[in-house]
């Protein structure tokens, strides 16, 4: 009895791994540096669309994994299939324009980090580039899958440090509450900053690479057809915990810096000021331990991004390349994983402060993830693609409900 336990456990570990590590990927240094401008900016008048964004985005998810189930092939190789390749076309310079931007942010991120770690200052970050390029390489092409899912899921645990921060900081519950069961519409209508933030925080939730990679992580674990109808409870867990992570940033962010009349986009050291969201927690450490936040949350998320591109891309020439495989045996899918990064360190290289580059390019998710959800609505409503596994009412109301607040909120920041 206690080793068929044992065995129950590995296998609900190995079930909703794929949902933890798109969840704790989600948590990148650009969602972290978002959701702090958020509370930064906004108090806590933002938490209502992170609560909303709960089942928007376990419905999304979850209709990704189920198509990747079912059909055992990647989305975009799905949608050239069904929809033809100049569709696939132009899903993959969607994915390519925000994943490109979304990497080279979370490496300028990263290697602050890093320099801000080793030195205590960020002067000198892009020095740092070509060591976490190296790394990253290293890491997606000489490990293989399971290895790389390991490390995920051991560092998505360090956010936990923002839980802490809000409870000790003893905000006004009572206006926590508030601003997360009462949507703010009037801001949300009235106030562009408002519906840009709201932009970039739907961008960094429901990011166009977590699409992709949430299929094809369903495709490496070799999911049996049946599992199609457990997706929705699966990919929950994960997406919970990343989510209440997310709360809880924006909470201590609000209950720290907007309290104190700090807005990060006005700051003079934006990154600065993000880390000090923690120095209740960690006092004189504080940056350090930002800094160990941000470069586990970039060597988590970077890797997603650069292979989402490398599945997309591939699936287009109906290739169907797999993480599992070696450099030798899968070299046109690492070439693509490398010129990802490659890209994304060229763009880091220009002097952008990260923290401001990190929140414009999740806006840019925002802007653009909605056309890709339209286009995996309809894949999983046809059952001539998806037979008897097509969506449920959970999975419809608020996959829609995410279109119509993504595009909402993008076309407001233009009126």
């Amino acid at each position: 009895m206690k080793f068929f336990k044992k065995d129950k456990l590995k296998d609900y570990i190995d079930d909703v791994r794929p949902g933890i590590i798109t969840g704790a990927a989600d948590n990148d240094p650009a969602g972290i540096s978002t959701y702090s401008i958020a509370g930064s900016q906004f108090g806590f008048s933002q938490n209502w669309i992170m609560l909303i964004a709960i089942p928007m985005l376990i419905a999304v998810q979850s209709i990704v994994a189920k198509i990747g189930v079912i059909k055992q092939k990647g989305l975009n190789q799905v949608v050239r299939e069904y929809f033809g390749i100049k569709m696939s076309i132009l899903i993959l310079v969607i994915l390519i324009l925000c994943n490109t931007f979304t990497i080279g942010a979370d490496m300028l991120a990263t290697s602050a980090a890093a320099d801000t770690f080793l030195t205590n200052s960020t002067a000198n970050y892009e020095f740092f580039l070509i060591p976490v390029f190296l790394l990253l390489s290293y890491m997606i092409i000489f490990k293989n899958y399971k290895k790389i899912a390991k490390y995920m899921m051991i560092g998505s645990f360090i956010f936990v440090a923002y839980i802490i921060t809000a409870i000790i900081v003893h905000p006004n519950w009572l206006s926590v509450l508030k601003g997360t069961f009462i949507p703010n519409f009037l801001q949300f209508f009235t106030n562009k900053n408002y519906a840009l933030t709201a932009t970039g925080i739907l961008g960094t939730t429901i990011s166009p690479y977590l699409l992709f990679w949430q299929q094809e992580e369903e495709i490496e674990e070799k999911r049996p057809f049946l599992f199609a109808r457990k997706e929705t409870k699966v990919v929950t867990i994960g997406f919970i915990f990343s989510q209440i992570i997310t709360l809880f940033i924006m909470t201590a962010s609000g209950a720290t810096l907007f309290k104190n009349h700090i807005n990060i986009l006005q700051s003079k050291y934006p990154a600065i000021a993000t880390a000090h969201v923690l120095y209740p927690l960690a006092g004189r450490l504080t940056e350090q331990l930002y800094s160990i936040g941000i470069i586990s949350a970039g060597f988590i998320a970077i890797p997603v991004l650069a292979i989402s591109s490398a599945y997309a891309l591939t699936e287009i020439t109906k290739n169907k390349s797999t993480l599992s495989g070696t450099f030798k045996s899968e070299r046109i899918f690492y070439y693509v994983i490398i010129l990802s990064l490659i890209t994304g360190f060229i763009f880091a290289i220009f002097k952008i402060d990260p923290i401001i580059a990190l929140y414009y390019s999740q806006v840019l998710d925002g802007m653009l993830a909605p056309f890709i959800v339209i286009l995996i609505i309809i894949i999983a409503n046809r059952k001539s693609i998806m037979g008897k596994y097509v969506n449920n009412w959970f999975e419809n109301i608020f996959s829609i409900l995410s279109v119509i607040i993504m595009l909402s909120a993008a076309i407001l920041i233009f009126i």
